[in-house]
């Protein structure tokens, strides 16, 4: 049977310190570390009174350095990491351990148990960086306390950021994580820990990416076609609307083989009073040019396939108003759902994004992606809203500023934005699931996910890099 340190970062946690201690003393351990991590107040003496080993750390360091600064002097066959402000009982803990003590594992992590809004965080950034690495995401097991490490696994990871030790024991040892101890709502309220936090999260995160990923190229997208003359065939009708307060609204129509909602869609973006309806006619064999010139719309044709967004970015190129208006020709939405994106933007919203907070939907990893993009940009409260999905309306200032380029990949566009100040606000929600057409070589999963899926996290990768590496 191995023998077990018990690792312990405290930070001013007099009040819980000592019934802490007096759980892990049940327990058959070889010693117990107190990490005291930057405190000001009596855990260091409570500590020593208790009759732990101390090491005091003057400027404070982030939770899992503490962990690893302690690990460094422990003297067991295997470390236990708990917290200072988390008392957890003797029997949970000694059952915790089972698996390393008898050498059934490597490595221990909890299991989370239910998942809701509150931590909806952590189970987004899990999500995802199973995704990265091939995982599949069965248990929602991360690095945070307690875990447990054999010491001749961790010794060599010392250095290693969180994410990246969890990536290295998911790869390459035994983990169990079929035990779950409830956690959450427990411990210390400490709102100013948290961008310490988060960026040793990010920070670690982008570490990941850069190891375990490899970008996608542009090579489904045309952008070479962005650069040449634009194709404009017919110039179509428009009018000078009042509803936008002087302001002119261009609404942008990528079409491929829609000939059985081309119309209809036109119809209802034409309630909106729209300066110009302009469709992009997006390598259509169908009867979608001829339905889009029959309507009277400005329409621009590509024989070629242009890619994703690329249609959008081609819109806009043709586009000449204030507000511009994205949209799918594949399924109709009322000039009355439409209206709140042109509207918002005509009142000062820069991107009005459509509202995205299923929460049925959070394991989802495209919904993943989202996500951690937002929070890791700021932008926490745009939840998983997003430039991916349409409607979605942009100014023109905004535009022009971020580069009409930038559509092709709007994640992208979407944190440059953000990064220059606009006021991006997710404005209304339209559930465009229910109606988006169904695609066999777009949606149909292959190996983990569909192609389009593929594509649009590896959009949100090299957004996510862009931003944490801007030169």
């Amino acid at each position: 049977m191995k023998t077990l340190s018990v690792v312990l970062p405290v930070y001013n946690e007099e009040e819980t310190l000592k019934n802490v201690l007096k759980q892990i003393k049940k327990v058959n351990v070889l010693e117990i570390i107190v990490v005291a991590n930057g405190c000001k107040d009596a855990s260091v003496k409570i500590a020593k009174e208790e009759g732990c080993t101390v090491k005091v750390i003057e400027k404070r360091m982030s939770p899992h350095e503490a962990r690893m600064e302690g690990a460094k002097t422990a003297k067991g066959d295997a470390v236990l990491f708990v917290d200072g402000d988390i008392i957890l009982s003797a029997s949970e803990l000694e059952r915790f351990v089972q698996p390393l003590l008898f050498e059934h594992s490597d490595v221990v992590l909890n299991k989370w148990g239910k998942m809701n809004a509150f931590n909806r965080s952590e189970l987004m950034w899990s999500t995802v960086m199973h995704h990265a690495i091939g995982k599949p995401h069965h248990a929602n097991a991360y690095l945070k306390a307690p875990y447990g490490v054999l010491l001749n696994v961790l010794k060599n990871y010392w250095e290693l950021p969180p994410l990246s030790l969890f990536v290295t024991f998911l790869t390459q040892y035994r983990v169990s994580m079929s035990m779950s101890i409830e956690t959450q709502g427990k411990g210390s309220f400490r709102p100013f820990d948290r961008p310490l936090r988060s960026k040793e999260r990010i920070q670690s995160y982008q570490q990941l990416l850069q190891t375990y990923y490899t970008l996608a190229s542009n090579r489904k997208r045309r952008v070479d076609m962005l650069a040449q003359p634009i194709p404009v065939v017919e110039h179509g009708w428009g009018k000078l609307s009042s509803f936008y307060g002087g302001k002119q609204l261009s609404v942008i129509v990528p079409v491929c083989n829609e000939e059985q909602t081309i119309k209809q869609v036109i119809a209802e973006a034409r309630k909106l009073e729209p300066l110009e309806i302009i469709v992009v006619i997006n390598g259509s064999t169908d009867q979608s040019e001829a339905y889009a010139k029959e309507q009277g719309v400005k329409t621009l044709v590509y024989d070629g396939r242009l890619g994703h967004d690329c249609g959008r970015a081609a819109g806009a190129l043709a586009a000449t108003g204030d507000i511009l208006l994205f949209i799918d020709g594949d399924f109709v939405l009322s000039a009355q759902e439409l209206y709140p994106f042109a509207s918002a933007v005509a009142s000062g919203v820069d991107v009005a994004l459509n509202v995205c907070e299923d929460e049925a939907k959070l394991t989802h990893v495209v919904q993943g992606w989202k996500y951690v993009l937002n929070e890791t940009v700021g932008r926490k409260d745009l939840l998983m809203s997003s430039m991916t999905a349409v409607p979605h309306a942009i100014s023109r200032e905004c535009l022009q500023k971020i580069g009409t380029e930038s559509l092709v990949m709007p994640p992208f566009a979407q944190v440059k934005a953000i990064i220059e100040d606009f006021h991006v606000q997710a404005v209304h929600h339209v559930d465009v699931n229910k109606f988006n057409r169904f695609r066999y070589s777009e949606h149909l999963p292959l190996k983990n996910h569909s192609p389009t899926a593929e594509l649009i996290i590896h959009d949100h990768i090299f957004a996510f890099l862009s931003y944490l590496q801007p030169d």
